[in-house]
Order: structure tokens, then sequence, then C-alpha cells
């Protein structure tokens, strides 16, 4: 069995998880290849799946990597399923799973090539935070201090071409920061504690946390959402939360695209992972 690991062919900092996979498939008899998502040679179709890991260079490539998920789900197994990754590239699906009842940061969509009424904004959420509908790694995320006009114009402006998210800046993000679930094979494997943002430091992880029973509610909750959607199963999946401001926990974004699985921090997260991606294709 051939399995590709798709990365890139630059990656603006290492994918720790690449290593322990290679070695987690080898150790079950099947051969993993970290390939770039770019690579005009790579013959997709001699592998018996593509699992999706490091592409973070696809922002400004959006179009080309949207065609590329195309293709390749059609050479081959495509995991997370296309449906899947489609679904989760732009995200308004916080907005359609809010609809959906699941309890989520307060979002604001601003379509690309319009204005919204900031003063309206600084009104409903105070602090804000601003980014891009697709984005990956924090970029052009920004922190707005209630009724900065300028700082979120300027960013509008830079960014009129861009679907961009407008939310509150939880209290708890800049106090505690954020837990991140991993799932591999639909079940939990491990929880991810990232420090606090916005303190003048880039956003940190802090290595392993036990995650709150409200916290693995929640998730499930979301994952039993999205199964209901029709996508086929998920290899994997990251479900990142941080609490409102009555203590309960909301959705900040669900992983299911390129996420850092953060492998290295749990023995054994990677063999899991390796088993789910063959039984799937079983």
């Amino acid at each position: 069995m051939r399995v590709a690991l798709v990365s890139c062919t630059e990656l603006p900092r290492p994918d720790t998880d690449l290593p322990l996979l290679e070695r987690a498939f080898a150790a079950r008899g099947a051969q993993a290849s970290v390939v770039a998502w770019e690579d005009p040679a790579v013959r997709w179709e001699s592998f018996d799946a593509a699992l999706v890991r490091s592409t973070w260079n696809y922002l400004g490539r959006y179009r080309e990597f949207h065609a590329w998920i195309d293709r390749v789900a059609c050479a081959t197994r495509l995991l997370n399923p296309r449906a899947a990754l489609l679904w989760n590239l732009h995200k308004r699906y916080l907005n359609e799973l809010a609809q959906a009842g699941i309890p989520v940061v307060p979002t604001e969509l601003v379509l690309h090539g319009t204005w919204p009424d900031w003063d309206a904004l600084f009104l409903r959420f105070g602090d804000l935070v601003v980014k891009p509908a697709v984005s990956a790694g924090s970029f052009a995320t920004i922190r707005v201090r209630a009724g900065d006009i300028r700082a979120v114009r300027e960013h509008r402006a830079a960014h009129i071409g861009r679907d961009l998210l407008v939310q509150p800046l939880l209290a708890s993000v800049v106090a505690h920061g954020e837990t991140n679930l991993v799932h591999l094979g639909g079940r939990f494997s491990h929880a991810i504690h990232k420090g606090a943002r916005w303190d003048g430091d880039s956003e940190q992880s802090r290595g392993l946390v036990e995650a709150a029973p409200d916290e693995c509610a929640l998730a499930r909750e979301v994952l039993a959402q999205v199964g209901s959607y029709g996508f086929g199963p998920l290899a994997y999946a990251r479900v990142d939360t941080a609490r409102g401001e009555d203590g309960r926990p909301l959705l900040m974004e669900l992983e299911i695209v390129e996420p850092s699985l953060f492998l290295p921090a749990a023995p054994g997260s990677a063999d899991m992972l390796a088993g789910a991606v063959m039984d799937q294709l079983a």
C-alpha cells in the first residue's frame, strides 16, 4: 500500500508530524511518501490514498489548490474527503454550524468588495478579531481595539478582495489561551493547550493538556453535526475551543484541511492515524 503524505515545496515551519507518520505507516507494512501538492511530476494515481497534511502555502494559490483537490479526488482516495475539504476551506462553515445550534464564537461574515458598518460591529463586539475567511496559520489576523476605525479600514483596504470574518476578542483567549482537541479516525486522541494570544508573542503550543468534560462534549457535538452532512469518515479533525464570557466552551475553528496534529506530543497518536487511514482503505 502506498500513501502520499501531502505537504508543499516550501514550508513556513517544519511539519514535525510527518516523520512520525512515515514510520507509523512503515510499521504497518505501508509505504508513506512526503510529496508536495503543487509538484506537477507527482503521479497521484500511483498512490492508494493521499492524506492532506501541511499544504500550508495554498493561501496565495486558492483556485489552484481547489482545482488540485478536484483532480486528485478523481485519481485516488483523498483524505480527508473532497467534499469535507472544500466545505472547510472557507470559514463560513462557522455560521452554518452556529445555525445548526453549535455554540460558536459570534461571527460576522464580511463579503469581499463590501464595507461593513464598523461602528455597529464595535458596539456589538467591543475589541475585534478580524481575519480572512480563507486563512491558515493566523494569516492576516489582527486584534483591533474597540473604536479603532482606522485600523479596520486599513486592513479591509489591504484585503478588499477577500471575504473576512469579524469576531469579538474573547477575554479567555487573552488570559488563558485555547484548547485544541485532536480526533483521529473519529475518536478523541489528545488535547493541546495553546497559550494566551495577543500578548506580543506568536501563538505557541504549550503541550498536552487534559481536556475538560464540557470541551469534549462540544467536540463530539461538532463532529456529530459534520457527520450529518454526508462527507464520509474523517481521518483527522482538530476542534479548537475557547471559553465565552459565561465560562462555557465555544467553537473557535474546526480544522479538517491541514491542521497541525501535534503528534510528537502524544505517543501512539501517529500509529492511531495510520491505523485509521488503513482501516478506511481496507
